[in-house]
């Protein structure tokens, strides 16, 4: 029993130190040069479908709604492809999904808006 002792607690020795230097590591951060982002512009399509369904949109406000899906969304997961869902599909998600990403119904709108307005403008033209 005392040969498979000794083993063992090498073996654990050796993974905590292993442990203990990744946490380390993680915990380091480097001081990179941040590229500044250019900001999101609403094409004419879209501000057209947005203001059709919600009439008085602006640019800012989609823009807004933009920025929302990529900052809190992905802090979860991955950012979708906006047309890969429908629409009932969307606003189901952005239902439940906004009280775990504290959204308020105003960022929620936005999202709304940048989200439905992009899909509707960028939809693919089915043929008949």
């Amino acid at each position: 029993m005392k040969k498979i002792k000794y083993p063992a607690f090498a073996v654990v020795l050796v993974f905590l130190a292993y442990c203990k230097t990744t946490k380390k590591a993680a915990g380091v951060t480097t001081t990179k040069p941040v590229a500044e982002k250019t900001p999101y512009t609403p094409s004419s399509k879209q501000m057209e479908v947005a203001n059709v369904r919600w009439p008085n949109t602006s640019p800012d406000e989609v823009a807004q709604g933009q920025n929302i899906y990529v900052t809190k969304c992905v802090e979860c997961h991955n950012a979708f492809d906006i047309l890969e869902f429908s629409e009932r599909k969307w606003l189901h998600e952005i239902e439940d999904m906004s009280p775990k990403a504290k959204l308020s119904n105003d960022e929620k709108l936005k999202l709304s808006k940048h989200i439905l307005s992009y899909r509707e403008a960028n939809a693919p033209v089915m043929a008949k």
